[in-house]
């Protein structure tokens, strides 16, 4: 069964590797199915049987390639570190982030968003805790944590789509001087 798995994944990131490879130089709207099964030497049905559509297929990169890397043990300790190397990620594939997130924007926005909003959650109780301000009530937390979830998305998708001009040190640096600024708010 593992082998399986493992074997999967290797076709999926084939077939993501074809994605991204297309997309440097063609628009999303103008990719088929055919041209990621012919890039990445598959049989169209074997996309199928991985993907629904090239939606799908998308999604599924950005998670694995964005997503899980940032959100996986995300904690106060390595939560720089982590966005610092997502910005670098993204930075690294410039041309096909960009086209990615110009594709169906609204609804990655949403999902990331909340998936953020969710790792949130977390880390706002985590510097409640380590500022002996816990418990102060999970409404507020929740809030603290959409804002940081919404906001921290938004100035990725912006970053993005101002040409990512900005280095990752450098956002990663803004972000954190932003989060110092209200935990020393929060504190006070």
């Amino acid at each position: 069964m593992e082998q399986t798995s493992a074997c999967a994944m290797r076709t999926k990131r084939k077939m993501a590797d074809a994605l991204k490879e297309i997309m440097n130089t063609t628009s999303f709207d103008k990719i088929t199915v055919s041209d990621i099964a012919e890039v990445s030497n598959i049989h169209r049905q074997t996309f199928y049987y991985h993907f629904q559509d090239r939606y799908e297929l998308l999604d599924w990169l950005l998670y694995n390639e964005l997503l899980v890397p940032l959100l996986n043990d995300l904690n106060l300790d390595n939560m720089y570190t982590k966005l610092e190397a997502m910005f670098a990620t993204m930075q690294g594939d410039k041309k096909f982030y960009q086209n990615a997130l110009k594709i169906n924007s609204d609804d990655l926005t949403r999902y990331v968003s909340r998936v953020a909003t969710e790792q949130f959650t977390e880390v706002v109780k985590m510097i409640g805790v380590e500022n002996g301000i816990e418990g102060i009530d999970s409404e507020s937390d929740k809030v603290i944590a959409e804002f940081f979830g919404y906001g921290i998305t938004g100035v990725v998708m912006s970053w993005a789509s101002r040409g990512m001009k900005e280095s990752p040190a450098v956002m990663t640096q803004r972000i954190q001087n932003l989060f110092n600024s209200v935990e020393a708010v929060a504190v006070k």
